[in-house]
C-alpha cells in the first residue's frame, strides 16, 4: 500500500481526535464537563424545589437558567466525545452563552419586588416599569445571542460572524445591566434614610435588605460573566481565551454556579413575606 495514502486530519497517529483542530483547539476534560453537568442539575433541582414551595413564580426564569445550563454542559459531554461534530459543539456553546440571560431577567424582576415590599418611593424611577423596561431590554439581547449562536450553528464559515453578533447581544445586555445596577444603588441609598426615618415597611428591613445584598451578590457575577464573554469574543473564536477552557469554567461557570447558588441560600420567597406579601409572591 502507499505511504502516501490519505490519513484523517481529524485523528492523531493513535487514533485519538486531533482536538487541536476541533472547534474546542485543545483537548477539553470531560471530567470537569460532567461535574459542571451534574452542579447545574442538582440548583435546578433546588431552585424548582424553593419555587414550589414558595410559589414564587417570578423565579421561573431563573430555575430555567439553571435547567439550559445544565442541558449545555451535557450537550458538552456529548461533543467532546464527538468534537468534530459541529452542530452538537454549537448546541452546547450556545446555551452555556445564553442562559445567564435567563438568571438576569430574574434579578431584573427581584428588584422591583424588593423595592415593591421596601420603599417604592426610593426608586429613581417608576418601580413598576422596572421588570418591563428592562425584560424588553433582556429580551433583545436574548434574540440577538440566539441570532449569532444560530448562524454558527448553521454556517461554520460564519463563524466570526455569528461571534460578533452573539458579542453584540452581551454588550447590550451589560449597559442595561450595568443602568439597572445604577437604579439599585440610588434605591437603597434613599431607602435607608427612610430606614433611618422610621417609616413603616410591608416587611422587615432585615429582610428586603438581605435580599437586596443577595441580589447585587449575584448580579454582579452576572455583570462580571457577561464582561468576561465580551473579552473572549473580542479575541475571536481561535483566540486564546477560547482555545483555553480554563477561562470558560473560572469565569463563566464559577461566576454563574455563585449567581445562582446565592440565591438558593437566600431564596426571595422566604424573605419577601409581609401582611400582604405572599398574595404578591405568586404574581
Amino acid at each position: 500500500m502507499n505511504s502516501s495514502a490519505y490519513r484523517d486530519p481529524t485523528r492523531l497517529p493513535d487514533g485519538s481526535f486531533n482536538y487541536h483542530i476541533s472547534p474546542f483547539g485543545e483537548e477539553p476534560r470531560i471530567s470537569l464537563a460532567a461535574v459542571a453537568a451534574a452542579i447545574y442539575t442538582i440548583l435546578f433541582a433546588f431552585h424548582l424545589i424553593q419555587g414550589i414551595r414558595h410559589k414564587t413564580l417570578y423565579m421561573a426564569a431563573a430555575i430555567a437558567g439553571a435547567f439550559f445550563e445544565a442541558v449545555g454542559y451535557f450537550c458538552r459531554i456529548v461533543s467532546i466525545n464527538d468534537p468534530f461534530n459541529i452542530p452538537m459543539y454549537s448546541a452546547q456553546y450556545s446555551f452555556i452563552v445564553v442562559s445567564p440571560v435567563l438568571v438576569a431577567a430574574t434579578q431584573y424582576v427581584m428588584l422591583e419586588k424588593v423595592m415593591h415590599h421596601s420603599y417604592p418611593e426610593a426608586s429613581p424611577v417608576k418601580h413598576t416599569l422596572i421588570t418591563r423596561t428592562f425584560v424588553i431590554s433582556d429580551i433583545i439581547a436574548f434574540l440577538v445571542q440566539v441570532a449569532g449562536s444560530s448562524i454558527l450553528l448553521s454556517d461554520r464559515s460564519k463563524t466570526d460572524l455569528g461571534l460578533r453578533i452573539m458579542m453584540a447581544g452581551l454588550v447590550v445586555q451589560v449597559i442595561s445591566f450595568a443602568v439597572y445596577l445604577g437604579i439599585a444603588i440610588v434605591f437603597y441609598r434613599r431607602a435607608g434614610k427612610l430606614v433611618l426615618e422610621g417609616k413603616p415597611a410591608l416587611v422587615e428591613t432585615k429582610a428586603w435588605r438581605t435580599i437586596f445584598m443577595t441580589l447585587m451578590v449575584s448580579g454582579n457575577f452576572v455583570f462580571l460573566r457577561s464582561v468576561f464573554r465580551i473579552i473572549e469574543f473580542s479575541y475571536g473564536f481561535r483566540g486564546f481565551i477560547a482555545t483555553n477552557e480554563v477561562y470558560m469554567y473560572v469565569f463563566d461557570f464559577g461566576l454563574m454556579f455563585l449567581a445562582l447558588l446565592a440565591f438558593n441560600v437566600n431564596h426571595p420567597g422566604a424573605y419577601l413575606k409581609g401582611k400582604h406579601a405572599d398574595a404578591e409572591a405568586i404574581k
